[in-house]
Parts: structure tokens; sequence; C-alpha cells
């Protein structure tokens, strides 16, 4: 069913259209407006799926309401006794330009065509949840704890579907992976290169557990063989040894994890912070590149927060962005919590910071402490 909204500032014109839908299957008028005003206020709180409007009309024009709609944009059909405008008018997103007096049978072959797209856009939209919820369920249910290690994750799209990953892969012989990826893009393409993504690593894991500059070889002549010139990923690879707690890892081009270390009775007396930056590109831009890993010596009550650009660009409503700094401190305020509240806690300062804004990127989110 199309449900139509009429916009147009003559009662008889809209009662003539009304008269005429009713005689076509499968369209419901929801609502209509005599103004442009009246028009912008009623369509984004009725969400019809197609609107018919007048060009010429006291105040707003039917041009200015095409181009002041907010998304999601309603499918619109530009109604009007004036010729003139229709290469604006299909400019400014129409579907189809109908002259007045209308004609019944070319208004019928409009709605027709319409439909078509409605039933399209429903069935696209059908794939797209069963897509995001596929994807839900790639990542890990949850982390078991070991004797040396506690972690936490959450990934947040900002649409249904997203290129951001998190992973925990447990490697034998008190080994644990922790993976943290941002692929480029947004939507469909880069939530199938995540998928991808993920299955490469998860498959090579196992087979590289302490040779990661040949895991990171191999996965990126994989990815790049898929990839394409302008499509690439960001990584955080770390293998946490729980007999021993150093953490071997390689960071492909993704945002610094931060490590916040635990206070001690040395000549420091406080915690310190410091940062796993970069070891190597990103994975999948270039084919001979390469990755060196890199090892830290953990120590009890040591975290780590590995996090997407998604988070640390998070911005309020001045631009600012949150940053590093930001995660930080909404880690700091609960460090005596378990690991997923510390998670929580960060995501909620993210969210106030954004104010009620829609967020920009996907976001990922990782908390690790040793035991």
């Amino acid at each position: 069913m199309i449900r139509a909204f009429l916009v147009d500032d003559e009662q008889p014109a809209r009662d003539r259209l009304r008269r005429l839908l009713a005689e076509l299957p499968g369209v419901t008028v929801v609502g209509e407006a005599s103004d442009g005003d009246e028009a912008l206020r009623e369509i984004p709180r009725l969400a019809p799926d197609l609107v018919f409007l007048d060009i010429q009309m006291p105040g707003r024009t039917g041009m200015e309401v095409a181009a002041t709609l907010p998304p999601p944009r309603p499918r619109i059909i530009f109604c009007t006794a004036f010729d003139q405008y229709a290469i604006q008018a299909f400019e400014n997103h129409a579907v189809d330009y109908l002259l007045k007096p209308l004609n019944r049978d070319r208004l019928a072959g409009a709605v027709e065509r319409i439909g078509s797209l409605v039933e399209s856009g429903e069935r696209m939209q059908r794939e797209i949840v069963t897509a995001s919820e596929t994807q839900a369920g790639l990542f890990p249910a949850g982390f078991r704890s070991t004797q040396g290690l506690e972690a936490s994750g959450v990934c947040r799209p900002a649409r249904q579907v997203g290129g951001d990953y998190y992973d925990f892969l447990p490697l034998g012989d008190g080994r644990v992976a922790l993976a943290v990826g941002d692929v480029s893009g947004k939507g469909l393409f880069a939530g199938l290169l995540m998928a991808g993504l993920q299955g490469r690593l998860q498959a090579l894991a196992r087979r590289y557990p302490d040779d990661l500059a040949g895991l990171f070889d191999e996965l990126n002549r994989a990815m790049h063989a898929i990839t394409g010139s302008n499509r690439y990923a960001t990584l955080f690879y770390g293998v946490f040894d729980e007999r021993t707690r150093r953490l071997t890892y390689v960071n492909a081009g993704h945002p610094a994890p931060l490590w916040l270390h635990a206070a001690t009775q040395t000549h420091r007396g406080a915690s310190e912070t410091s940062t796993l930056d970069p070891t190597g590109t990103v994975v999948g831009l270039l084919l001979e590149a390469r990755f060196e890993p890199a090892t830290i010596q953990l120590a009890s009550g040591d975290h780590l927060l590995i996090f997407s650009d998604g988070l640390i660009e998070t911005r309020d409503i001045r631009g600012t962005e949150l940053g590093a700094r930001g995660v930080e401190e909404a880690a700091r305020e609960c460090l005596e919590a378990g690991v997923d509240q510390i998670r929580d806690r960060i995501l909620a300062q993210a969210d106030r910071f954004r104010d009620g804004a829609e967020p920009e990127d996907d976001v990922t989110l990782v908390v690790a402490r040793v035991r």
C-alpha cells in the first residue's frame, strides 16, 4: 500500500486528486497541506511514501519544499499547470512531473511505477535488516575470562550494517588474541568486506600463533586481491600470553589503543598511560606492505582500551572531538569496576558528548584488564 500526501493551495485541486487516487488500487491518502510550511511540518510527522506537490503556492514554493525536506525523503511527483519547471523538478529528485488538469491514465501509470519502487525499497530494507542481524551474530557472544585476562567488547554500527569488527580468538597454551578492525567505507559493501576480514583472520590466527608478521603478510595479500585499489582496513591484532603477561601485537594503521598502567609502588607512584602506536600501514592497500610486531610487558591491573576511530572522533555540537583523552578520562572514573561497566561508561560518555546527534561512524570498543 502506497501512503500518499497531497500538497496544493487549491482545495478543488486536492479534492480531484483525492478522487482520482481513490479509484486506483494500492493507494491511501494519509494527509494533505494547503501550503509549503504546513507540508514541511506534516510530511516528516506522517512519513508518507509519496508526495503529490504543487509548485506555485503562497509562501514556500513546491521547489523549496522539495529541497528542504529532511531525510528519509518521500518520493515526489510534481503536479502543476506549468511545464517550464520540469528540469528543475527532476533536479530536486522528483520521480515524475504531471501537468494539470491531471489525466487519469497518466496518473495511474505514475502511481504504478511508484508502487514498484516502494516494493523494491521494502524488499531492500528487509534484506538490510537480515544482513544486520547476520552481522550481529558474527561478533563474539562474550569473552570467557582466563586466569590472566578479562575483556569485553561492543560494536555499534552507524547504519544498520557497518564496517567495524572486533573478536576474541583463543589460541591455546594460555594465549588469546584481541582484534579490532575498521574497513573503509560504510554500509553493505563495508559489511561484506568486514565479514571477509573476520573469516580470513580467524582462519589464519591458529596457523600463525607466534608469527604475526607472517599472518599479516598473508592477510594483506588476501585482502588486496578482493578490495581493489581504494579499499582497505585498519586493524589492531594482539596476542596475550597469560603465562608471561606479554602482549605481542601489530597495529596496521589503526588508532593507537591506550595502555593504562596499574598504580605501582615504584618511584612513579601513580598510574600512567602509553599508546600502542601503528607498526605498519593499513591492510589490503599495498601489496608489498610489511608489518612489524611489537611486544610489551603487561602487569596485573593494567587496562587496554582498543577502539575504532568512530569513538574518538565523536563530536559535540561545536565540532570538538571526544579524542583519546576523553575516552581515558571516562575509563579512569571506574577502573575498579568490571570491564563491562568500564565499556558502558565510555560509551555513555560518548553519547553525552554527542548530545543526541546521530553517530557519523561505527563505534567499536574493547576493554581488557590483566589479572
